[in-house]
């Protein structure tokens, strides 16, 4: 449930005409393109913390059972 929850949170979020504005362009052919770019460092980040924190969750069970 909170992985449906979570994808939901994401799609909604970036959704583009949720987040035009009065003299925002979402229809150039561009628009999306730019908007993942911004988006991309906050991805990259996620991704990060968790392959970080699933190595040490990992590391942590391998010490537990020796």
């Amino acid at each position: 449930m909170t992985q449906r929850l979570a994808l939901f949170a994401f799609l909604l979020t970036t959704s583009p005409m949720l987040m035009a504005h009065a003299g925002h362009d979402h229809g150039h052919w561009s628009a999306s393109l730019i908007h993942l770019l911004w988006a991309l460092p906050v991805i990259v980040a996620g991704a990060i913390a968790f392959w970080g924190l699933r190595r040490i969750r990992h590391q942590k069970h391998h010490q537990q059972g020796e």
